[in-house]
């Protein structure tokens, strides 16, 4: 196959080939070349399918110019929407991604790690499942710039970009108790997940400044999953002192509690109120819209992009950074105040 290069194009308009390479990289103006003659080389280009050749590039910059993601759950929209923010700042830095899911599976997070150290991608962002030590610190020895999202792991020192869980936990929770609930309920992830830590924390320093004693059989945990949260409900909604508030620390989990009470017949929030941590699309599409904890997802992104270029790029020299970003709560009208 004919590979069209600079020097043909260089050939056909009968100019040199550095000059081709300035217009083809929008320097033309600052190297005095004449905006016809530009045209002239951008029309050459565009007839013979003219593709920039990525490779050489790589080799002069001793880089590939791709940057691996590698996410718990691809499918919440969570996780989708940072992905969205982070390719859209990538793509106008000119690199591309490469998109992992792990699917909260410790060897899937191994072999996609591995993979993409083979692949010499120039940095690798990682929302870590909790027994994660072993792949952050290959990545490590490896030289690689690193960014972890999402979740901490305790004794890595690394750069971090997260947010304040628990403050966001303990807004809406007291935002429950300001409407006169005592009995709450928190419906959480994994026990061992720091952010479920975190969302729990925030929960339980509510209930104690609303002077609530702390009541474990409404606390329950499992997994991030509309399963999880539907069953969980389905268990409190048992109790004889039923509890008359849920706060859900995922979107997955918040649908599976609503799911779940309105299959019991209850209202909400007529009879039961509801907050979830973390915004999405279909929390406005419910008969009852979400209040939920919002978390700044497109900055969450940005910072992202831009403490892993500045990695890259040998731009920051400072220690490890942790980002916390902070949440804030979305009133809609799955909450209402009960009698005292």
């Amino acid at each position: 196959m004919y590979t069209i290069t600079l020097q043909t194009i260089a050939d056909s308009v009968h100019v040199s080939r550095s000059t081709v390479s300035r217009v083809l990289n929008r320097r033309w103006k600052e190297n005095g070349i004449s905006k016809a003659t530009a045209g002239v080389i951008l029309a050459k280009a565009q007839e013979l399918s003219y593709i920039k050749n990525e490779s050489a590039r790589s080799l002069r910059a001793n880089r590939t110019f791709t940057v691996g993601v590698v996410v718990r759950d691809i499918t919440n929209t969570f996780y989708a929407q940072v992905i969205k923010f982070i390719e859209e700042a990538f793509y106008t830095k000119k690199y591309i991604i490469i998109i992992c899911n792990t699917n909260y599976n410790l060897n899937k997070e191994s072999g996609h790690i591995n993979v993409l150290l083979s692949r010499k991608v120039d940095g690798i962002i990682l929302s870590p499942v909790q027994k994660s030590i072993d792949n952050i610190m290959l990545i490590k020895k490896q030289n690689v710039p690193l960014v972890l999202f999402d979740s901490k792991i305790e004794g890595i020192e690394a750069d971090y970009v997260v947010v304040d869980s628990e403050t966001g936990s303990e807004e809406a929770v007291s935002h429950l108790i300001s409407q006169g609930h005592k009995k709450i309920a928190y419906v959480g992830g994994h026990p061992g997940d720091s952010n479920n830590q975190l969302r729990l924390a925030g929960y339980i320093r509510a209930l104690s400044k609303g002077s609530i004693p702390l009541q474990k059989q409404y606390i329950k945990q499992g997994s991030y999953t509309f399963e999880c949260g539907y069953d969980s409900a389905q268990e409190l909604l048992q109790l004889t002192a039923r509890p008359t508030a849920f706060f859900a620390a995922n979107n997955r989990l918040v649908l599976g509690v609503h799911k779940c009470i309105a299959e019991c017949g209850l209202h909400i929030p007529g009879d039961i109120s509801i907050v979830g941590f973390d915004d999405f699309e279909m929390a406005t599409m419910l008969p009852n819209q979400l209040t939920v904890v919002r978390q700044p997802i497109q900055a969450i992104a940005l910072d992202i992009v831009n403490l892993l270029l500045s990695r890259i790029e040998k731009t920051n020299q400072n220690p490890f950074m942790t980002k916390v970003l902070r949440t804030h709560i979305v009133y809609r009208s799955s909450t209402e105040g009960i009698a005292a």
